[in-house]
């Protein structure tokens, strides 16, 4: 079962992501989520996690100060970020060396898709077309 922590402030954008995760993946995946960066960094260290798909905009610490701390102590943690506002920050965080970028809303398969591809998984739909 790979690990997911959804972090993004918006309680609407991070139930939205959660809800796409669990739709598209079921019980391949287990999610965490997290209102804010500091509490996000506080559960990365108690846990492992697959892929953190992180906000820009955050209260506390923000999204690129987030994706810095996660390379600099779990380099081989996958990360995605999503931001509604500010491309320039995508821009810093894919230069950061994160899997992929998104901007809200989200395109669904272009999402599930890079999911799919970082944590090497396939999702419920693409198990029925087999």
């Amino acid at each position: 079962m790979k690990k997911i922590l959804v972090v993004e402030d918006n309680r609407l954008d991070r139930k939205i992501i959660v809800h796409i995760l669990k739709e598209n993946f079921g019980n391949k995946i287990q999610i965490d989520e997290a209102s804010e960066g500091l509490t996000a960094a506080e559960k990365l260290s108690q846990s492992v996690f697959d892929l953190v798909v992180t906000d820009l905009i955050m209260p506390k610490i923000e999204g690129i100060e987030l994706i810095r701390n996660i390379k600099s102590k779990f380099p081989f943690c996958n990360i995605i970020a999503v931001s509604g506002s500010k491309p320039y920050y995508l821009y810093l965080a894919k230069k950061l060396g994160i899997q992929g970028v998104f901007t809200k809303p989200i395109d669904n398969d272009r999402f599930i898709s890079s999911v799919q591809n970082i944590l090497n998984i396939r999702s419920m739909k693409d198990a029925i077309n087999i």
